[in-house]
């Protein structure tokens, strides 16, 4: 085989294989478009739908702010978001939003979050209630929900 037909079988393979991550990545996406679907619970992925929705319902909303490649993201998702008190909670109380920090950099740049995970939490008006910069144990989560809940006026 010569150097050049090395070099265009190399080229070729490395393309491939790319080709076959990218496919493989966009398979195993969480996302379904509006939605995602984090532990045991359903979030828009559009500030603009969510905000909306919100507004109809006459709804707070739960901005939750992630990265796919972030451990004490997954770790929240996997405990918190997962915990039955804390689905009832957020489904009966709150519109649910979930940004991705690496592909919707905007978002998180305009609202000053600079890591991950990070909450915000908004009134039905979009006025903002509270924020939790960073990983939170369930327990301490539920009595934030309550705090949040109680300005709010939901209780």
């Amino acid at each position: 085989m010569t150097p050049k037909n090395k070099l265009i079988t190399v080229i070729i393979l490395g393309l491939a294989l790319f080709l076959i991550a990218n496919w493989v990545e966009a398979a195993l996406s969480k996302s379904d478009g509006e939605y995602i679907k984090l532990g045991g619970l359903s979030f828009y992925t559009s500030i603009d739908t969510g905000t909306k929705d919100a507004k109809n319902l006459s709804k707070p909303i739960f901005l939750y702010f992630r990265s796919e490649t972030c451990y004490w993201c997954i770790r929240f998702e996997e405990e918190t978001l997962s915990d039955k008190y804390v689905i009832d909670i957020l489904n009966k109380n709150f519109v649910l939003i979930s940004i991705d920090t690496f592909k919707q950099k905007n978002v998180a740049l305009n609202l000053n979050v600079r890591s991950t995970p990070y909450m915000i939490f908004f009134n039905k008006d979009g006025q903002e209630i509270s924020r939790i910069p960073g990983y939170i144990p369930t327990n301490e989560f539920l009595v934030k929900l309550n705090e949040v809940m109680d300005k709010s006026k939901l209780n």
